[in-house]
């Protein structure tokens, strides 16, 4: 056998022995049942080394799959976190609107003269000049918005509509340097007349009888008297009285039933002049 695979035999010569031998074999392999056996103990003594060799690619796999798997956490848990902000901003809205129906409720349910055709607005500019104590509303003349009409919200009167567009219309407040309103104090009927001093300070009283009966804590309605204004609407609450030592003539001050700094929602109603209005 030595000399059959020396570097002196043909090569075709090692070529016929070499496939001679692999075909005896094959056929002792396959027919006779020893050689299966040493098969099987040397698969079983070289199995060992099949582990050995796929570790690699069996670590590559498993480390693969964990980072898919790793990331595909990710993934789901960042869509998880965007899905709860998108929840938590619902309920915010959710939140918002509900205190926004709250407020219309309240807002629609309010006026003490419940027999007046009355319109919800709502504020969407209001003026930024210092002495001048305006807003803007969605409502104007498409909606029968007059000059001169009564604006309210919750809590008593707003002002009146000082300009009207098609779309829209200008309010002027309470507490506006022009701006002036006959009241009468709740508890005994005096008549007087309530003047703007500006948002940041409380309204004057004018036109005061002598020896008026007013005190701090009364409460000051709507006169009437103008025909503009409904009668028995809160206006103010009176906070201050005082007398002028020059001429002893009292100062009063009331402080406004409405929240004019912080308007948002608000009523027109409709009065005799904007009845005659509509039907002009």
């Amino acid at each position: 056998m030595k000399l059959l695979f020396s570097k002196r035999s043909p090569l075709s010569v090692q070529l016929f022995i070499s496939l001679l031998l692999s075909i005896i074999l094959i056929i002792l392999d396959l027919n006779y049942r020893p050689f299966k056996e040493v098969r099987y103990y040397l698969d079983t003594m070289i199995s060992p080394l099949y582990y050995i060799s796929n570790a690699p690619k069996a670590t590559y796999d498993t480390l693969y799959e964990m980072s898919k798997t790793r990331e595909a956490l990710e993934k789901e848990n960042a869509n998880l976190n965007n899905l709860l902000l998108e929840k938590k901003t619902d309920l915010l809205l959710l939140e918002h609107l509900r205190h926004e129906n709250d407020r219309l409720r309240e807002l629609l349910g309010s006026p003490l003269r419940h027999d007046e055709h009355k319109m919800a607005a709502q504020v969407i500019l209001a003026d930024t000049d210092p002495y001048v104590y305006q807003v803007v509303i969605n409502k104007g003349k498409n909606d029968g918005v007059y000059i001169g009409q009564p604006v309210v919200d919750d809590k008593g009167i707003v002002g009146q509509i000082y300009e009207t567009a098609q779309k829209t219309s200008r309010a002027i407040l309470v507490c506006d340097y022009q701006h002036a309103i006959p009241v009468q104090i709740l508890r005994n009927d005096i008549s007087m007349v309530a003047v703007g001093n500006g948002c940041s300070n409380d309204l004057t009283l004018d036109f005061l009888p002598n020896n008026v009966d007013i005190k701090v804590g009364d409460i000051l309605v709507t006169s009437g008297l103008d025909g503009r204004f409904p009668e028995g609407y809160p206006v103010a609450v009176v906070s201050s009285v005082k007398l002028d030592i020059s001429d002893s003539t009292p100062v009063i001050s009331a402080t406004p039933t409405a929240d004019l700094k912080r308007l948002r929602y608000l009523l027109l109603l409709w009065g005799d002049q904007g009845v005659k209005h509509e039907g002009s």
